[in-house]
């Protein structure tokens, strides 16, 4: 069996900063490299580095839950349908809430986004609350 260990980086914090070393070496041929300054390593779905990398996580989290609402809201299913499919697109945000810095006005404009999609795809009535 064989690790990927073209993919695997590796960075070291001492105290909460940042600390260059060297890369760490494995083998004669394999060794796993230091990260570069201001990159970013995947962990369980978010971007990290020297920290959570809040804002680019909230866009592309926001891009992957458009991006499912939207494709469940053209399907050909029936109203019933869609509206329980959508616990494929809500999870996307669901998970990251207590991972990411939400503020409330963000949520909010992304509520008003998800109405405005279910009333342009004639799922939400306009005049109804």
């Amino acid at each position: 069996m064989e690790f990927g260990l073209e993919n695997c980086t590796k960075i070291t914090f001492k105290r909460g900063k940042l600390n260059n070393s060297q890369s760490l070496v494995i083998d004669t041929n394999r060794e796993i490299r230091e990260l570069e300054q201001g990159k970013t390593y995947n962990y369980l779905g978010i971007e990290e580095g020297e920290g959570i990398q809040h804002q680019q996580m909230k866009e592309r989290l926001r891009q992957e839950y458009s991006k499912r609402l939207r494709m469940i809201l053209k399907s050909d299913l029936n109203a019933r349908n869609k509206i329980t499919t959508e616990a494929l697109a809500v999870p996307v945000l669901r998970y990251s809430f207590h991972i990411i810095n939400w503020r409330i006005e963000e949520i909010k404009k992304t509520d008003r986004k998800t109405r405005k999609m279910l009333t342009m795809y004639k799922m939400h009535h306009p005049k109804l609350t």
